[in-house]
């Protein structure tokens, strides 16, 4: 009986000891599991609505102004080249809109951002100059960008 008591009482801080020291070591050897990757790109780090990375990333030479990757699985499932303010728009971040547009950048296609800050983010509208309506329903990444985006390519 002294056994099964002995056993109920240094068993779980042995198998939570046990467990700990294997993330631990998994994190020293580089598996990261658990850990939200880096922002690559000025466009990833608006769309995860990291404010300080998308500045470091701009003072190390990133054109905000340029369209950007943004890998699959920071927004939705698929990759997107998007411009940064359209990835924090996109991920509803208004105080990253407000950042970028403070920063310098340039809006390129003011229909297209427009467009997606009224299916998103309609609080951003009147900082981008547009006097459109909200959306009536929220839309998904997927039917914003099919919607908003010109059959033409960005220049």
């Amino acid at each position: 009986m002294s056994t099964d008591v002995a056993a109920r009482v240094v068993l779980p801080p042995l198998a939570g000891f046990v467990l700990v020291v294997g993330y631990v070591v998994a994190e020293s050897l580089g598996c990261g599991a658990l850990t939200v990757p880096e922002a690559g790109t000025v466009s990833e780090a608006a769309a995860m609505g990291r404010a300080a990375r998308a500045l470091q990333l701009m003072a190390e030479g990133q054109d905000a102004n340029q369209p950007q990757r943004v890998r699959e699985g920071l927004l939705d499932q698929a990759s997107h080249e998007l411009l940064p303010i359209d990835a924090a728009i996109l991920g509803r971040h208004a105080e990253i809109v407000r950042l970028l547009q403070r920063s310098g950048v340039v809006q390129r296609n003011t229909d297209r951002t427009a467009c997606f800050a009224r299916m998103r983010l309609p609080e951003v509208l009147s900082d981008l100059g547009s006097s459109a309506a909200p959306a009536d329903k929220d839309s998904d990444i997927e039917t914003t960008i099919r919607t908003c985006t010109p059959k033409e390519p960005l220049r």
